[in-house]
């Protein structure tokens, strides 16, 4: 099912005409500050031996500075982007429990990779719904589903693709429901500074819980996805695991990505974060605006930089939303990704990224609207 929802996504991708606007594709567009170009250097890209199998403790020390953590570097792992550390966070906790736990409960909708890395682990995945596919709160509804079989919970948050942000009183009840029934908590936080609010949103490090592992970018918050770096952090023991889950799927993060990014702290690496921060919040109002303009139903986005567009009945009556993606994709040189791509609970929407050049939204989002009501115009004229 995995590998099926992936072609589909890259279907969507392959052969879009000329002009297409794409609000498919997750990646952020930031300006760069001129220190950051002369950090790419002959010192730098002449770095080619391995490092520490957990990263270089420069790399690791400006983890905790850029993430304002006050604790011990050691509980950091650096891993080849975000990505990377869900696998060896998950394959960590695998080791772990070395067969005595085999579930893995995630949420739905929910990031496409889980269920693909979900199969390669060998784990028997399960999922919960989270609001506003839930009648009550992500705790609640983690506690309908959880078992004593469950060995790690994943909580994404800001979510992808649905835009949900959780508070730490709301992560502090899933860690309780996930202490009373022994199972890891493992919080993707990769889009941890795309929140409505002047800090990072997802979690206080100095007070996480001990079965949390949270899992990070290092590098995106800095529009700077292609570099690979990430981190992976816990107090509990589970992170020798993990040191040797990312040792046996990459060895080492890139080298030189470390070396660039452990020179951060000594820059203004904040103002840096601050602007792109803004710039996806300023995004976020941007393409909302769009949405109410042209009558098209939303889930609220609070962080992140994607948003759940909900479907018209009207259409759905004509076609299936991977059928309307591809309907706008060829006939109104839109791009978008169908909800299906994402679970049962994001059927019959579709997923917005806003996180490219805002002068495309209001143009997008019009093209969507009239590819809808093309649709609306058939099916009442055959009435």
């Amino acid at each position: 099912m995995s590998l099926v929802q992936k072609s589909l996504i890259r279907q969507i991708f392959d052969g879009a005409p000329a002009g297409s606007i794409n609000l498919a594709l997750g990646e952020p567009v930031f300006d760069m500050p001129e220190w950051f170009h002369s950090l790419i250097n002959r010192d730098v890209i002449n770095n080619f031996a391995y490092s520490p199998t957990a990263g270089t403790d420069e790399a690791r020390k400006a983890v905790v500075t850029i993430n304002e953590y006050p604790g011990n570097f050691e509980n950091v792992c650096i891993v080849c982007g975000a990505e990377e550390g869900l696998s060896a966070g998950i394959g960590g906790a695998k080791l772990y429990w070395a067969g005595e736990k085999n579930e893995l409960l995630i949420p739905s909708p929910y990031f496409l990779t889980y269920p693909t890395i979900s199969k390669m682990m060998g784990m028997d995945m399960k999922t919960y719904p989270i609001p506003p596919f839930c009648k009550g709160s992500v705790a609640e509804s983690i506690r309908e589903h959880i078992s004593k079989n469950t060995a790690l919970v994943i909580l994404n948050t800001p979510a992808n693709p649905s835009g949900l942000m959780m508070t730490e009183e709301d992560i502090r009840q899933v860690e309780a429901v996930c202490d009373e029934f022994d199972a890891f908590l493992l919080v993707d936080e990769v889009y941890r500074f795309f929140g409505n609010v002047e800090k990072p949103v997802c979690h206080n490090w100095e007070t996480v819980g001990e079965r949390t592992i949270i899992v990070s970018s290092l590098t995106k918050c800095f529009g700077l996805p292609g570099l690979r770096l990430g981190w992976a952090f816990t107090r509990h023991s589970v992170l020798n695991q993990i040191f040797a889950a990312h040792q046996a799927m990459v060895a080492i993060a890139p080298t030189i990505s470390q070396l660039i990014v452990s020179r951060f702290p000594d820059y203004d690496y904040q103002k840096w974060l601050k602007d792109n921060q803004n710039r996806v919040i300023q995004n976020r109002k941007i393409i909302t605006e769009a949405l109410k303009e042209n009558k098209l139903e939303y889930v609220p986005t609070l962080g992140s930089f994607y948003v759940l567009v909900k479907i018209p009945e009207a259409v759905l009556k004509t076609m299936d939303e991977v059928d309307f993606a591809f309907y706008l994709k060829d006939h109104f040189d839109i791009l978008t990704v169908p909800g299906k791509a994402f679970g049962d609970y994001s059927k019959g929407y579709m997923r917005l990224s806003y996180g490219g050049h805002p002068d495309t939204f209001a143009e997008g989002i019009r093209r969507i609207r009239k590819g809808i009501d093309s649709i609306i115009h058939k099916g009442s004229s055959h009435e």
